[in-house]
């Protein structure tokens, strides 16, 4: 009969209680792409995100803590279109894994294959805010976009784990019939409200918003990254009011004051919606996210509906 000794015990043990045997070991840049790797590697992975859904994830601090993270990592995925690009140029050659550099097989770019929004062909000059040349990088704000996401990580986690490859294409394939159910369901509640006008705090929802059919007119923010003056202010409270524009949009880490004061000088409503998982306590992955977003807004556009028509 096999003996085991205490050391191989303990060893066991910790296997059994934490996820750390998992085929592999996946680091992301934000909670969404975590969420998507989570379905998409199920029980074969372990997977974390290094921004949190309440932090600003274009302005990560490059901290060491960052580097231990994802040192021994096999698989690294960033948002791409430069959102990440101004900490993440230090956190990997930090790590010194060479598994996960730029051009690595443990590397990936989950913007490829995007249909990109608002993609600049000439120069950018810093006096027009904080603008990403390569475009929009907030594209898995469209819930559609998750697709190309999942499959991107099947695709890497196949490679690198070959026989986990059948689980990975499956649960990639459930995702898909998930996500593509739940989209009907969002769709038919933002259905009533094409075209409504929507303003939010900084320029990350216009996937989103072209996806439903609503109308961005303005930013909080005069330009990306700037905050706004008094007179910028004064100039869209009128802009809203002729529009008729009743959803105000902000993230946990934007100025929650500038937006209340806003809609109380326009009777519109300033809504706390997550742009990432975690943003707040209910968007816990990105289903729950998009749950979230949808339910407050139509909630909001529908109440604006009914005003309208009891005066008319």
């Amino acid at each position: 009969m096999k003996t085991w000794s205490r050391t191989s015990l303990f060893a066991l043990c910790i296997c059994l209680a934490q996820p750390v045997c998992a085929d592999l070991k996946v680091a992301t840049s934000i909670e969404d792409l975590a969420s998507v790797a989570g379905y998409v590697g199920g029980n074969h992975v372990t997977v974390v995100s290094l921004t949190k859904g309440f932090q600003n994830p274009h302005f990560t601090p490059a901290k060491p803590s960052l580097m231990r993270i994802v040192r021994d990592v096999d698989v690294y995925v960033s948002v791409g279109l430069d959102l990440d690009a101004g900490w993440l140029a230090l956190v990997l050659p930090g790590s010194r894994n060479p598994r996960i550099q730029p051009g690595a097989p443990g590397f990936v770019d989950a913007s490829e294959g995007m249909k990109v929004l608002e993609e600049h062909s000439g120069p950018v000059s810093r006096a027009e805010g904080d603008v990403h040349p390569l475009g929009n990088p907030h594209y898995y704000m469209d819930p559609l976009n998750l697709k190309i996401v999942a499959s991107h990580l099947e695709e890497v986690f196949s490679k690198l784990d070959p026989s986990n490859a059948g689980d990975y294409r499956s649960n990639t394939m459930a995702f898909d019939r998930r996500l593509e159910k739940a989209f009907v369901g969002w769709q038919r509640s933002l259905a009533p409200f094409q075209g409504h006008p929507v303003v939010t705090y900084h320029h990350n929802y216009p996937y989103f918003l072209e996806r439903f059919g609503l109308e961005l007119i303005a930013t909080v923010e005069p330009k990306p990254g700037i905050p706004p003056s008094p007179r910028y202010l004064n100039d869209l409270a009128g802009r809203m009011k002729s529009s008729g524009c009743r959803a105000i949009l902000y993230q946990p880490y934007f100025e929650e004051a500038i937006c209340r004061k806003l809609a109380q000088n326009t009777g519109a409503k300033a809504l706390e919606v997550p742009s990432e998982v975690g943003g707040v306590e209910e968007a816990k992955d990105v289903f729950s996210k998009f749950d979230l977003v949808v339910s407050r807004l139509a909630q909001v556009l529908g109440k604006n509906q009914e005003r309208k028509m009891d005066h008319e």
